[in-house]
């Protein structure tokens, strides 16, 4: 229980940070904008690059979580082996292979952690130069966001890779800026199935019904998708619907998990509960897209519907886990969070608090499934449904604040072009 330990205490005052942060936004926003990338970066170096060299250099821990599964495909790949036929990933086609870049110079584990570290910069960096335009405010929101304890476990500690997906959300979005054609959108969304993994699949119609040319889009994916999927089945047959198979894995938390000490074990009708979640997340999904596009144009409305597309999936989807919080809290900050909303702000800790401690705490007590309420009289279980329940608590309370959003057009930042400080 020691790592959970250390998590409770980063955690901790990690949110003293971030608390701090929200609370002197305001002198932050003055900044002109040469002063705000210098700033940046060195927030950056200290909140990612720092504890990666303290954890990994000095204190010479191992890696963990998912990084051990990276290592192998990546070495495979290294080789010149074909995925999915001569090596099994969960992941997207291309991702063992990017991977794998720094390997030759660092056969270590520890490399891909670095590159996990390197994109989420990549990722933090042009999310702030595409809302520059869009919201005054962005860079304070993106320090912020740096100071969150769940994507800074995640990602230094985890090595998860999902801020990959928001990547090429915030590429379409610059895309979108220059060109004002949609089918480039296609053509994005398709590198991100082709990079990083399957769940960008949940956003394939809301977006035909988001965007301003819904039949460019369909032409950005199949000019993109066609040849791509061509190529796949050349090479591996079907052997690409391989990493489908870890759906069918049960993790926990999500409203199965917490409901099955009163329904039961669901394990048995899983695959009736998979499409159910992915049906009903296209749906909720399509439907945001649908009222988002008569409120507001594709930049401002992709972040909004972006979060309400993985806060539904991670509260529906039976095998869905607190990892996905890393999916989408970047993108929640833009201009989803409402930071004189103390009551939300406050959710927003707790979750990210949450995120960070229980994923460990549920491995380390073997990763149980409460079927029946006698599975909670021990203390270890109780602890652990406790934070199940008050995760899907957070995600329930986002998901109506996203409701008063989009219903109602409550949402957040200025819609007038940003003027910087002079900076003399």
């Amino acid at each position: 229980m020691s790592v959970v330990l250390v998590k409770i205490a980063i955690a901790f005052f990690g949110s003293l940070v971030t608390l701090a942060l929200v609370r002197f936004r305001h002198l932050l926003s003055q900044l002109s904008f040469r002063q705000q990338g210098p700033v940046m970066l060195t927030s950056f170096i200290l909140l990612r690059i720092v504890p990666f060299l303290i954890v990994y250099i000095w204190l010479k821990q191992e890696s963990g979580s998912d990084v051990p599964v990276f290592y192998d495909a990546a070495l495979h790949a290294l080789q010149g082996d074909v995925v999915y036929r001569d090596f099994w990933t969960p992941y997207s086609p291309l991702f063992p292979y990017i991977t794998a870049i720094f390997l030759p110079l660092w056969n270590s584990p520890n490399a891909i952690i670095l590159l996990m570290i390197l994109v989420e910069g990549a990722t933090l960096w042009l999310t702030w130069r595409v809302y520059q335009t869009e919201y005054r405010d962005i860079f304070p929101r993106m320090l912020i966001y740096l100071t969150l304890v769940g994507p800074m476990v995640l990602c230094v500690l985890g090595g998860q890779e999902d801020i990959w997906m928001w990547f090429f959300g915030a590429l379409s979005v610059l895309v979108w800026q220059r060109t004002r054609d949609s089918l480039w959108i296609g053509v994005v969304l398709v590198l991100a199935l082709m990079v990083t993994k399957a769940l960008p699949v949940l956003l394939l119609l809301p977006l035909f019904f988001l965007v301003d040319k819904p039949f460019r889009y369909a032409v950005g994916l199949a000019v993109a998708g066609l040849p791509a999927l061509g190529v796949l089945v050349a090479l591996v047959g079907t052997k690409f619907t391989a990493p489908m198979s870890i759906a069918e894995l049960p993790f926990a938390p999500n409203l199965w998990t917490v409901l099955s000490p009163v329904i039961g074990d669901f394990r048995p009708y899983s695959r009736t509960l998979l499409w159910i979640g992915i049906g009903l997340t296209v749906v909720v999904t399509s439907l945001g897209a649908i009222i988002l596009k008569q409120r507001m144009h594709y930049a401002k409305a992709l972040p909004i519907l972006w979060t309400l597309c993985f806060c539904f999936m991670m509260f529906i989807h039976k095998n869905s886990f607190s990892n996905y919080a890393f999916i989408f809290l970047m993108p929640m900050l833009i201009n989803v969070m409402d930071f004189r909303n103390r009551r939300l702000l406050a959710v927003l800790i707790l979750f990210n608090a949450l995120v960070v401690i229980q994923p460990s705490y549920w491995w380390r007590i073997h990763n149980p499934l409460f079927t029946n309420w006698s599975d909670l009289l021990s203390r270890e279980n109780l602890i652990e449904y406790g934070m199940e329940v008050a995760i899907l608590g957070c995600l329930v309370y986002f998901m109506i604040h996203l409701y008063r959003i989009i219903g109602h057009g409550h949402y957040q930042a200025a819609n007038s072009p940003v003027e910087f400080p002079s900076t003399r």
